[in-house]
């Protein structure tokens, strides 16, 4: 079993962003059976309890309740916690980082934060622990990790041009770190996502809409500066207007702003820390919020955007968002002309619920995991002894019912179809086998890395078979019964898929999906893969589904 390490903080001032999409990321490490743990400073929040030496009333009340939250957030995960004793950033940081890694022989650790900087990411490396990076500001003097993520619009190499040569990047809104509560809601594919059938909420975003859109106000974790009763003056002044605004549980002015709403029935509802924030999202015609991971979600969902910059570090992405037409880059001088005047223009409304939605299809964190990952899984060729196994993997009653011939293979058939294969030039018939992942053994002294799992003697856990007709290849794949549910299935697609083009001067793979097998397109979808049309498969309708090797690159 693989180990994640997190190591990343939050607080009032710094915000619940770097914790929360690292938990984003835990989730698909946590559905493949792995363990997770999380390291956070208390002194900056973190998740756990406020120190005990804070004189200040109010902050302890704030860091308490943040760190409640955070800390349910996490319990509910299985992640499990463990408190920084080191000031955060510093040598003393990373060399308990670095022990705690070890310690775990933990797969991967993942910082999140801007006091990361370049001395530690090298002590990190020069302790052979594999490292992704999550960073907005491209600020460190050199990057040394296995991955950088810039989730970020903008993003792109130059501004990375000090980093070791087997650093690789992950950049843009295709990498987007999801809360799964946001992508399990909106049980979204890539079919679910055509304009037809793509998820709504309010009925005031685009034609025919509502006379009185519905909007949603959500400005961060704590908002320190309180914009949030700004923005509640503003939306007095407008007529007919239904609002929710969410608060974050660090947010210090839940009473004021309850007090300036009033206890009589109001059209505008304040919300703290709601456990129901996707479906409160989802209903809004439109929201304001702030240019952090929020702005993520609202796009996914297809909301458009007011965007508020309410740190210095917001600004690129807002004004990028903008750009997009996905979101106004607004400021509270200008909110409520820029509010009144968007009110007015469902069609607007609509294009920018479009555009929005276009940006972030909810598979960022399968796509980060699958990197981290490829090399978990061994692929080899298939031989004459796996003959049988494949037969039975095969014969699964589940893998018959998705298939276009649902009929049981007569084992004589088999053997004949299974020898020509093995022999066929065009074809690709590779085992796959738990390669185990690279871990920190801090007995070593020096970091090195094992390998465990197929000294084990696990058992194969599946097979892929590529069919070649000049630059195109046909993908074919199953998984053994006990392995399912795992994500291992996108996995081993994405894997073989990388290995193919690596071997092969295959510029593209489709895969025939029938249209009621959900769980294949969803694994296929995960792995990369985007839909191409529809056909017929043996008189069978299906869904033909491409990868091209420009999009399978890192």
């Amino acid at each position: 079993m693989s180990t994640l390490l997190l190591r990343a903080d939050a607080g009032p001032q710094i915000g619940m962003g770097h914790v929360m999409r690292c938990l984003a990321l835990a989730e698909p490490w946590l559905q493949a059976g792995s363990t997770v743990t999380l390291l956070t400073a208390p002194r900056a929040g973190g998740l756990q309890p406020p120190s005990a030496g804070s004189d200040n009333p109010t902050e302890r009340r704030l860091q308490t309740a943040g760190t409640d939250a955070l800390r349910a957030r996490a319990e509910s995960l299985s992640v499990s916690l463990r408190e920084l004793s080191a000031p955060p950033g510093s040598p003393a940081d990373a060399a308990e980082t670095i022990a705690l890694a070890q310690s775990l022989r933990a797969t991967w650790l993942v910082l999140d934060g801007y006091h990361f900087d370049a001395a530690f990411q090298r002590a990190v490396k020069a302790a052979r622990i594999r490292l992704l990076v999550f960073d907005d500001t491209a600020q460190a003097a050199r990057y040394s990790a296995d991955f950088i993520l810039n989730q970020n619009l903008g993003a792109t190499a130059a501004l990375y041009p000090h980093r070791d040569p087997t650093t690789h990047l992950l950049l843009g809104p295709r990498f987007v770190q999801l809360r799964g509560e946001f992508t399990r809601g909106a049980a979204q594919t890539s079919t679910a996502r055509l304009p037809s059938l793509a998820p709504t909420g309010g009925e005031g975003r685009g034609e025919g809409a509502s006379p009185t859109p519905h909007l949603l106000v959500t400005l961060g974790g704590s908002d320190p500066d309180n914009v949030t009763a700004q923005v509640l003056s503003i939306l007095q002044t407008i007529p007919n207007l239904t609002a929710d605004i969410i608060l974050g549980p660090a947010n210090p002015h839940a009473a004021s702003l309850q007090s300036a709403i009033g206890n009589r029935p109001s059209a505008i509802t304040l919300h703290q820390n709601p456990p129901d924030l996707p479906q409160l999202m989802s209903r809004a015609d439109l929201a304001i919020c702030a240019g952090g991971t929020t702005a993520w979600e609202l796009s996914f969902l297809g909301v458009p955007m007011l965007v508020l910059v309410l740190a210095e570090n917001q600004r690129p992405n807002a004004e990028r968002l903008a750009q997009t037409g996905a979101a106004i880059h607004t400021t509270i001088a200008s909110l409520s002309a820029d509010l009144r005047s968007l009110l007015a223009d469902a069609p607007r409304r609509a294009e920018m619920s479009r555009r929005a939605r276009a940006l972030v299809d909810g598979l960022g964190t399968f796509r980060v995991w699958l990197r981290m990952n490829e090399d978990s899984l061994h692929l080899r060729p298939a031989t004459t002894d796996d003959c049988r196994r494949v037969w039975q993997w095969a014969n699964d009653p589940a893998v018959r019912a998705v298939s276009f011939t649902s009929d049981p293979i007569l084992w004589e058939q088999h053997t004949a179809w299974f020898t020509r294969k093995l022999a066929d030039a065009n074809t690709r018939l590779w085992i796959a086998e738990q390669a185990g992942a690279p871990v920190s053994e801090p007995a070593l002294g020096s970091g090195e890395w094992l390998r465990a799992g197929l000294e084990t003697g696990a058992p194969p856990l599946g097979q892929v078979r590529f069919d070649l007709e000049g630059c195109i290849a046909t993908i074919s794949v199953s998984l053994d019964a006990s392995r399912r549910g795992k994500n291992l299935g996108a996995l081993l697609i994405w894997t073989a898929c990388q290995k193919l083009f690596r071997e092969s001067a295959v510029e593209a793979i489709h895969a025939f999906i029938k249209p009621d097998n959900a769980a294949s397109i969803r694994a296929f979808e995960k792995a990369g893969f985007e839909p191409a049309g529809q056909t017929e498969v043996k008189g069978c309708a299906a869904l033909r589904f491409e990868l091209k090797r420009s999009a399978a690159e890192p």
